[in-house]
């Protein structure tokens, strides 16, 4: 039997996804883009404390510009043709000594069927997970910038609500 080299064809259903570890070089290269999605996904939101529909483009580019310590990535979870589905930025990947936790940025997903778009989640925060646990962290200490942000992540991934004096919107998640 004759065996042809013929170009297989991807499947294109939603689950035809990838999830990437990327510097702050390729978030600036499609800012443009990023910028858009996220003023999109974020204009119905309920927003915590005193975060509003602009601070996770503010937030984030702040942080692509002027990073608050070393080795800021950020995990992007992209279709087979590089479309943005979603992503969890500003996540720490270098553990400066005697630091045991560290903070998170935002992240989100554009508007894809509810099932998948809980898969795609799940697959950013696992990763999210993954590389602060590969860099030493013990566990995340973050505010949670929206009402359903705070839900995903205390139901399917047992960030904790543990607030202080100073500060009513802080979870915890430990990364054992």
């Amino acid at each position: 039997m004759l065996k042809e080299n013929k170009k297989v064809e991807l499947n294109k259903s939603k689950r035809d996804y990838k999830i990437e570890v990327v510097d702050s070089e390729f978030v600036l290269n499609r800012w443009d883009e990023i910028d858009a999605i996220l003023y999109r996904v974020f204009a119905d939101s309920e927003f915590n404390d005193n975060f509003v529909r602009t601070r996770p483009a503010e937030h984030t580019l702040k942080n692509l510009r002027e990073p608050y310590q070393e080795g800021i990535k950020h995990i992007i979870a992209l279709d087979l043709d590089n479309n943005i589905l979603g992503a969890f930025f500003v996540i720490p990947t270098y553990k400066p000594e005697g630091k045991e936790d560290c903070d998170l940025g935002w992240m989100f997903t554009i508007e894809l069927h509810p099932r998948f778009r809980h898969e795609v989640l799940n697959s950013i925060v696992d990763k999210v997970h993954q590389v602060t646990k590969s860099a030493g962290f013990a566990r995340i200490i973050t505010e949670m910038g929206t009402e359903t942000g705070a839900k995903f992540l205390s139901k399917k991934h047992g960030y904790i609500h543990t607030p202080t004096v100073e500060k009513f919107n802080r979870w915890t998640k430990e990364l054992n």
